[in-house]
């Protein structure tokens, strides 16, 4: 198998892309909505960051691709950053492979490889990363969210010299049959009891909950919400900037982006946007009126309680929680799954 290498300007209009996986078939979903052409356009066309993809093709057929970009110090996206991610370290300028994001990152392949023909393209694509990198006088290269379970890949960079460090847990959900009521009876006894007494005292506030498009208007009215929960964590972000986020994975992603929305007399009060993929759905934005809300469940309301009916009439295989409130999600059913990040100096 002969291969051959390109550098790609994007990923959006290759045939193919989406036809590649990551990992080595463990139970997640087989694609991340987040290294997907749709989310990739995204990401090419409404910023400055100049990607340079990296592509292994053999006989004109796509195998694998790895997405890249450069940081410095003059990002500015808050959730690209490496402050806090490598402490101590001096990386940049620095080429981050395998997604810009927190989530399932690393390298794809087409998944009817073999471990051996995976082995020779995911190392021909970190290969052509590290010559990116040193051709772009970068100091060093970063993998940010590898999945534990990918033993291939992880062996393979710390083979090549990369340092392994342990990543923040990734929380899933496997949606057990029957909807919310079959989540219930999925709960140990103690979690069961817990969310009976919650559904009352959200039923008790008058707080309803509704799984519904994320029209325009919709946007509107909880990016104020989404900024709200941001500020709580120290995090700053200007509702116009959040309403145009949102406007864009709309526009991409068109009907399959839900918004799940609780109101009490018809006031928003708290919002979970979830985006359906492949069989699968990933929760992003998500937000809450604190004042409104006062101490009502209502986190668990669009988080959990408001899904599982909407996840059972869809046929979803899993919901992907992403990172953060450790306890909460485990308490609810969620998956914890071990992430690592590699680096290496150039």
């Amino acid at each position: 198998m002969q291969l051959t290498v390109t550098v790609e300007s994007t990923a959006a209009d290759l045939p193919g892309w989406d036809e590649l996986v990551i990992g080595d078939g463990i139970e997640l979903p087989s694609h991340d909505l987040w290294l997907s052409a749709k989310a990739l356009h995204i990401f090419e066309v409404f910023s400055n960051r100049s990607p340079q993809h990296v592509i292994v093709r053999a006989n004109g057929s796509l195998l694998g691709g790895l997405a890249t970009y450069r940081l410095d110090e003059h990002e500015t996206d808050r959730l690209m950053r490496l402050d806090g991610v490598f402490p101590g370290m001096d990386l940049l300028p620095a080429r981050l492979i395998g997604g810009a994001y927190e989530s399932r990152t690393g390298a794809l392949t087409l998944p009817s490889l073999d471990e051996e023909a995976r082995i020779r393209v995911v190392n021909r694509l970190i290969s052509e990363a590290e010559e990116i990198a040193r051709r772009n006088g970068e100091r060093s290269i970063v993998c940010r969210c590898v999945d534990g379970g990918d033993i291939l890949i992880r062996q393979l960079l710390q083979d090549r010299g990369y340092l392994e460090v342990p990543g923040p847990d990734h929380f899933i959900l496997a949606p057990p049959a029957g909807g919310l009521d079959g989540y219930i009876d999925s709960l140990p006894s103690r979690y069961r009891s817990k969310v009976h007494r919650e559904l009352r005292k959200l039923r008790d506030g008058g707080v309803a909950i509704t799984v519904e498009a994320l029209t325009p208007d919709l946007i509107t009215a909880v990016a104020p919400l989404v900024v709200n929960l941001l500020n709580k964590y120290g995090l700053h972000e200007e509702i116009d900037s959040i309403t145009a986020s949102m406007g864009l994975l709309r526009k991409a992603f068109k009907q399959a982006i839900y918004a799940v929305v609780a109101r009490i007399d018809g006031r928003v009060v708290g919002f979970n946007e979830l985006v359906v993929y492949r069989g699968n759905a990933w929760t992003h934005h998500v937000g809450f009126d604190y004042e409104a809300q006062g101490n009502l469940p209502v986190y668990f309301g669009v988080f959990f309680y408001g899904v599982m009916d909407f996840v059972a009439e869809h046929g979803l295989r899993v919901v992907d929680y992403t990172f953060g409130t450790d306890d909460a999600k485990r308490s609810r059913g969620c998956e914890a799954r071990q992430t690592v990040r590699l680096l290496m100096s150039v």
